[in-house]
Order: structure tokens, then C-alpha cells, then sequence
């Protein structure tokens, strides 16, 4: 059962309270979540990622979907990424009060970064991605994160067409095309299945000032 539980609502509107997520009601930001979560289902179905994921939230904001996937989904851990000091305190907090120490770490920082420390670097079968940055710019970042045949998980703004994402531009980072699926909202994903042609990500920042495709 994937209803908003108390303790979820909870942490949503001290999110919109501080200005994290906007003023829209949070049943929706929830549903859009669920939304990953639908995602996570039939790759899980179809043998695409293990039961035990691991995974990895880029900008990870107030949460979502990182939080809420990772209550969702008992099995995974989860890597919540975020650069500015007042949203990674708030995520922190926000972990230890749903009670997925455990399982949830935050990493205060950058992605280009975090994708290049031994640690992280090629290790996570699943990133995620909510409005995090333009197509290239997120391709990018996750390919120094996601392990062979690790998938990207990205939503999809309204009324966008496929065509933002290459073909060309995602097989250098080492990307199949993407699949394209809508519940209420749109999401796509796509697999890491080959090496990328080149060190990725490159420096902080540069892979929104200078996008590859």
C-alpha cells in the first residue's frame, strides 16, 4: 500500500513550507513520485534492476522522489545528492525522522563530484532524476554513477517530445535509447549498456554550461 502517510505529509509541507517544493497541493507531488515508483515496478518485473537496488537521487531537493521511493521499496538503499547546505540539513533531518537511517545516506554536494569519488563512482544500479537539469547535463552526471546495465530513471515535463533526448548524444555516455512511459505523469528511462567515450562527468558545472547534445 503506497497511500501519503501521516508522517509523509508531514515532511511535505514543511518542505513547501520552506520553499522546496512549490505551492501545489502535496497529493500531487506524491503522485508524481508514485510515478517513479510504477517505473521501479516493471523494471523490477522484467528483471531490470535486482530487488536490493541501489540507488542514487541527483538534486535530490526535499526528497522527492528519493525518500519516498526509498520507504517504498524496503530492500533498497538510497544515496540522496544535493549541494545546497539548507536542503541536505533538511534531507537529513527529514531521514532520520522517517527512520531510514540505515539505508538512506545524504551526500552534501555536488553529482559531478560524488561520480568521481571511489566510493560512488560506477556503483549504484539506478539513478534518479526530477527536474534536475537539462537532458545532456543529467545523462551525463549519471553515467559516473550507474554500474554496467544500470538504468536512469528520469520525469518528463508536460508536452515534451522525445526528440530532447539523442540517440547520438546518450550512446557517448554509454546509453541505450530511451523508453518512454506515462501513468498520470511521463517519465522515461534508459539503460547504461556499454562504456561511455570519455571520462564523465566532466567538472563541476560544466555539464550544464556546455551540454554535449
Amino acid at each position: 500500500m503506497r497511500g501519503l502517510s501521516f508522517e509523509q505529509r508531514k515532511w511535505l509541507l514543511r518542505a513547501q513550507e520552506i520553499g522546496f517544493i512549490g505551492p501545489k497541493p502535496v497529493e500531487s507531488v506524491y503522485e508524481h513520485a508514485l510515478g517513479f515508483a510504477e517505473c521501479i515496478d516493471e523494471l523490477l518485473r522484467t528483471g531490470q534492476l535486482p530487488s536490493s537496488f541501489i540507488a542514487a537521487d541527483l538534486g535530490s531537493g526535499a526528497g522527492v522522489p528519493g525518500l519516498l521511493l526509498a520507504e517504498w521499496f524496503p530492500d533498497s538503499s538510497f544515496l540522496l545528492i544535493d549541494s545546497m547546505r539548507k536542503r541536505y540539513l533538511f534531507l537529513e533531518d527529514m531521514t532520520s525522522y522517517l527512520g531510514l537511517g540505515s539505508r538512506v545516506q545524504v551526500f552534501p554536494g555536488r553529482s559531478e563530484e560524488c561520480a568521481h569519488l571511489p566510493e560512488f563512482r560506477l556503483g549504484f544500479d539506478l539513478v534518479t532524476a526530477r527536474g534536475f537539469a537539462l537532458p545532456s547535463a543529467t545523462a551525463e552526471n549519471a553515467s559516473g554513477l550507474l554500474s554496467d546495465k544500470g538504468i536512469l530513471l528520469v520525469s518528463e515535463p508536460p508536452n515534451t517530445s522525445s526528440r530532447r533526448w539523442s540517440v547520438e548524444g546518450l550512446d557517448r555516455f554509454g546509453f541505450s535509447p530511451p523508453t518512454f512511459v506515462r501513468f498520470k505523469f511521463s517519465y522515461c528511462w534508459m539503460v547504461k549498456d556499454h562504456s561511455e567515450r570519455g571520462k564523465f562527468p566532466r567538472g563541476t558545472g560544466i555539464p550544464e554550461k556546455f551540454p554535449l547534445f
